[in-house]
């Protein structure tokens, strides 16, 4: 049961959205608060509960998704179930409950402790969302890639959301340092938003079949596996524009090994799935462009550590 339930939530991709949360706090705005003698809203404590709180989210998420999905994941991906086959749909439904009961104490408790009200709105707006996408967007046109596209971003941003006063504070008192930690995190939004898109619209492609025989209308369904592949393409021409923009500015600093790290660990495989894509047809080659268009997200979290 316990191998079941940590295959649902996805526990690697759990561990990914700590690591990003952790290190955009640790690495990007704690070190400009101290440089500027700035304190931050939450101490390590309460900001871990932050990423408990995020993390528990991504899980009701999870759950919500694979209950709406157990007739179309019968066709797509028939050996991975585990809604339906290692547990029951009932048994879903009570741990989805229960997630999102505790994750709204938690959201109730870090609003009221920092004096922070508009926090305590993101819980239930972006559960909301995942459930909405799960029972209805994912099955519409672009709709659905763009929430989990949002979110992603969200795993970020609500990190300099609950911050925000002390990031004010930062502004006012060096503007320098302020700019340097706004251009980081806004590029950090910019690029899980795009890298998620393209996995997203890779995904489609890849579960073509399952998705049109329960009725879906995504964007490949719609308007065909080739306009697919030219959407994923363009927005792949948006994020390669966006990174070869942040390597002109990290050139202007002389960071030779960032810029080294972007061009080698991210440019070229985003390039490599742009290239591919146009002669990939079969579903186990759209997968393994998929899986590539995961590390490309991975990735950034990797950048992180040798900014």
């Amino acid at each position: 049961m316990l191998a079941a339930f940590i295959r649902l939530v996805r526990f690697p991709n759990l561990i990914i959205v700590a690591l990003t949360q952790f290190l955009l706090q640790y690495l990007v705005i704690i070190p400009a608060y101290q440089s500027a003698g700035i304190s931050a809203e939450l101490d390590l404590f309460h900001f871990t509960l932050l990423v408990i709180d995020t993390i528990l989210i991504a899980m009701g998420g999870y759950v919500i998704n694979d209950i709406f999905d157990v007739e179309i994941d019968k066709i797509n991906k028939p050996d991975k179930m585990v809604i339906g086959k290692k547990i029951s749909i009932a048994s879903g439904w009570n741990m989805y409950y229960v997630i999102n009961i505790v994750g709204f104490l938690i959201a109730i408790y870090l609003a009221v402790h920092i004096d922070n009200l508009p926090l305590l709105s993101l819980y239930p707006i972006a559960s909301i969302a995942l459930y909405f996408y799960s029972k209805t967007f994912k099955k519409s046109i672009l709709i659905g890639n763009i929430i989990v596209a949002i979110f992603c971003a969200f795993v970020a941003g609500i990190v300099w959301f609950a911050e925000r006063h002390s990031f004010t504070d930062l502004f006012e008192k060096d503007l320098i340092i302020a700019l340097d930690a706004f251009n980081i995190l806004s590029a950090y939004l910019v690029f899980a938003f795009l890298s998620t898109l393209i996995r997203e619209l890779i995904k489609d492609m890849e579960d073509i079949e399952g998705d049109r025989l329960q009725g879906c209308n995504t964007f490949p369904i719609a308007f065909g596996i080739k306009a697919a592949k030219g959407l994923t393409i363009l927005t792949g021409c948006f994020l390669i524009a966006a990174l070869i923009w942040w390597m002109s500015d990290l050139y202007t600093y002389q960071k030779w090994t960032q810029i080294g790290f972007v061009g080698i660990g991210i440019l070229l495989p985003l390039l490599y799935i742009l290239l591919k894509l146009p002669t990939t047809d079969e579903k186990e080659a759209f997968h393994k462009l998929s899986s590539l268009s995961k590390y490309l997200m991975l990735s950034g979290i990797i950048y992180l550590f040798i900014n």
